[in-house]
């Protein structure tokens, strides 16, 4: 400040559409409920029913093909950016629905954008979800923690698999 002009506005508390709260016992919250607001605005999705799950768990996503029309690709891939965009900063728990319909960036179905729509729906319902970073934790190690899911696409045949690492009891990388 010394050498140059400018304003010291306090704490942070925006960044990159990533809200920041810094609760009383020194603790840290990261939320993006702003940005889920703006994209369900953008999609047209502010006044759908809610849903418990980011996918159905009985939907194909592979044989949409056969039986159903093509999606608008520059609709479909502007609003599965925009689901990347959350699931990396701050809800990992739409990581595999994203991944899973990333997989039809190039060519989607309408059944694709159904299942894109439906992550929609689950951030609306659990919008307010936030990650804590604990101030002080009795956890001092790192823990990871994993799962597998081996060749059950029956498409290609690949396994998947996701961790999610912890350092004081607070995510650090998924």
């Amino acid at each position: 400040m010394s050498k140059y002009k400018m304003s010291n506005l306090g704490p942070i508390k925006q960044f990159l559409r990533l809200e920041i709260e810094r609760l009383e016992d020194g603790a840290i919250t990261l939320s993006q409920t702003s940005y889920i607001t703006c994209i369900l605005q953008r999609f047209g999705m502010e006044d759908s029913n809610l849903v418990p799950t980011p996918l159905y768990y009985k939907i194909r996503l592979d044989t949409a093909e056969a039986t159903d029309t093509e999606a608008d690709i520059v609709e479909y891939q502007s609003l599965i950016g925009s689901l990347m965009y959350v699931a990396r900063g701050t809800r990992p728990d739409i990581a595999y629905a994203v991944a899973a319909l990333s997989r039809y960036y190039s060519k989607p179905y309408a059944s694709h954008m159904s299942s894109a729509k439906r992550v929609l729906r689950y951030l609306k319902a659990t919008a307010d979800m936030k990650l804590i970073f604990p101030s002080t934790s009795n956890e001092e190690t790192i823990c990871a923690y994993t799962d597998s899911y081996f060749a059950a696409d029956s498409a290609d045949r690949k396994s998947q698999g996701g961790y999610i690492f912890t350092v004081y009891s607070g995510p650090v990388s998924c």
